[in-house]
């Protein structure tokens, strides 16, 4: 017990130290004059993420207010631990303006100026996938570090919070108050309020999806951790009790968390044999692996979605079809306690069968209350992404450079 008690001790003490450091830069940062034309970089690496925040690129590259940046840096091994030498062609690709720096090539990084940046915008907040030069530490000292989640945050838990990255976060922009309060709580600011609920991208862009419901195709999503406190898997309880479900002229897509069958296989959950042996089952049943790199597209041909706790599932009731939820039981933050209310709940394979074969009949009693849920969150996350942009924008003109007029 005594031990428990230094270890806590010190990890709060160094928590406040680095908590004093990083609001040390971010008050420098209060002096740095911004550029005539912002120039906002936007720090990519996972495909799977773009959609979070390509609404606020696309808008800023075709706004002569600002210069947007694609910062690509090379998929991150997490077997290995190692990030790759070359970037793949997915962001080269969707650069929409020609502006871009290749991270790494051919093993050698790139010099990046990252001083000549006003603001640089991060797609996860997890320092570990980054190279050093590269995570919010460090750039928190050039440049004005911005986020936007690309999943709700969902734990209350603040201790579950990854300290080294929002500490140096000068603008977070949140998808509801009780978040935004809790951080601003956690990682206090001399200078106002530095994180904000003023909407959420990926709910915006979710307005757009496909409605319309023939309770024929299910999408199941499994986590990628089995470990409860970070949401937890149901991966080894359903694969086989999903596979020899009797599905008929019905279809069910399987899109597993990107991180997950690596993950598996390294934390021995699975060996590399069963995760082939597991796919080929699939394929001989006609049942699918969901091959698209956007989840957008996927949830357009999808009528049911089958889901452990995930920030998808927020993504899917804006569409107003039927979610199943899967829960190991936790807390959760506004948003995602409203789209809980307006789900299926499954503890077991019993209720979970049940449930599927009773929506795949056409019974769904839970229609009406999901769209009012997805009415209400259109009203509050329309125009989220337009919203951030001027918000950057606003923001920047308290950091131009003073005219001295002449005497």
């Amino acid at each position: 017990m005594a031990d428990s008690f230094v270890v806590r001790k010190l990890r709060d003490i160094k928590h406040r130290g680095d908590n004093v450091r990083s609001n040390k830069l971010i008050r420098k940062l209060e002096s740095k004059p911004v550029n005539e034309i912002l120039k906002t970089g936007f720090i990519v690496q996972m495909p799977e993420l773009w959609g979070t925040e390509k609404s606020v690129y696309e808008i800023m590259c075709s706004d002569s207010r600002f210069e947007p940046w694609l910062i690509i840096v090379p998929k991150f091994d997490i077997s290995s631990g190692q990030i790759e030498d070359n970037v793949g062609g997915y962001y080269i690709n969707e650069c929409k303006n020609s502006k871009m720096i290749i991270a790494r090539k051919d093993g050698k990084w790139s010099d990046i100026d990252l001083d000549s940046f006003d603001y640089i915008f991060y797609q996860r907040p997890y320092n570990y996938y980054l190279p050093e030069h590269l995570q919010s530490g460090q750039v928190t000292a050039h440049a004005r570090v911005c986020y936007i989640p690309y999943a709700i945050e969902d734990i209350k838990n603040a201790g579950l919070f990854e300290d080294d990255f929002f500490r140096n976060v000068f603008l977070g922009f949140h998808e509801s108050d009780d978040i935004a309060d809790l951080l601003n709580s956690k990682y206090p600011s001399d200078n106002g309020k530095r994180f904000l609920s003023i909407g959420n991208p990926t709910q915006e862009k979710a307005m757009s999806l496909n409605k319309k419901c023939e309770y024929s195709k299910v999408m199941w999503a499994p986590r990628w951790s089995t470990d409860p406190v970070i949401g937890g898997s149901h991966f080894p309880d359903y694969h086989k009790q999903l596979s020899d479900f009797p599905w008929g002229d019905n279809k069910l897509v399987i899109r597993p968390h990107p991180l997950m069958w690596e993950n598996f296989i390294r934390k021995n959950i699975i060996t590399e044999d069963e995760k082939n042996n597991i796919i080929e089952d699939w394929k001989q049943k006609g049942i699918a692996i969901d091959d698209n790199t956007s989840i957008f597209d996927t949830f357009n041909d999808t009528d049911i979605l089958i889901s452990d706790r995930s920030s998808v599932m927020s993504i899917f009731i804006m569409t107003g079809k039927p979610v199943i939820y899967c829960p190991f039981g936790s807390d959760y933050f506004e948003l995602f306690d409203k789209t809980v209310s307006g789900c299926y709940i499954a503890n077991d394979w019993n209720e979970l069968e049940s449930t599927v074969r009773m929506l795949l009949s056409g019974e769904d009693p839970l229609r009406e209350k999901r769209l009012g849920i997805s009415n209400e969150l259109n009203l509050k996350y329309n125009h989220s992404s337009e919203a951030i942009v001027e918000y950057i924008y606003t923001d920047s003109a308290k950091y131009k450079k003073k005219e001295v007029s002449e005497k």
